[in-house]
């Protein structure tokens, strides 16, 4: 099967690297294949109780520079492909804004690592890989 719509979750992380080089190759192999690279960002939020602060200027700022940088790899590494890639940011909670993305695109593939970055510290995506298993409307290949 050839898929012609391929989303990709990328974070900077090794598994996404992997999934994104396997979504390149998917592609390479098709002519009529799109990927769409999407990194999601979270701007921190902190719940006290039944109140919730976000983070300072600063650092929602570094966490959107860290962003733009990780979007500007991912373009480098889609470059070959040329106008059959895209590479988007989405701010929210990343296991829904993949879904919403891959509605949005119309995938009929999305393609994730097992384990990612968030933001500029590690932490383990599998709550995220396992949302988009569950609530994706296409085949979801998580790559480890």
């Amino acid at each position: 099967m050839k898929f012609q719509r391929i989303l990709v979750a990328y974070d900077g992380s090794e598994p996404s690297r992997k999934a994104l080089q396997h979504a390149v190759g998917l592609a390479e192999a098709s002519e009529q294949s799109q990927v769409r690279v999407v990194h999601v960002f979270q701007f921190p939020q902190y719940f006290v109780g039944t109140a919730y602060a976000t983070a300072s200027a600063e650092t929602n700022e570094e966490l959107y520079e860290y962003a733009e940088r990780l979007q500007q790899e991912a373009e480098g590494k889609v470059a070959a492909l040329g106008e059959r890639a895209t590479v988007v940011l989405q701010q929210g909670p990343p296991g829904q804004a993949i879904i919403d993305e891959a509605d949005e695109f119309n995938a009929d593939l999305v393609i994730i690592g097992s384990r990612g970055l968030s933001g500029l510290k590690e932490f383990v995506l599998g709550s995220v890989s396992h949302h988009v298993v569950q609530h994706a409307k296409v085949p979801v290949l998580v790559i480890k």
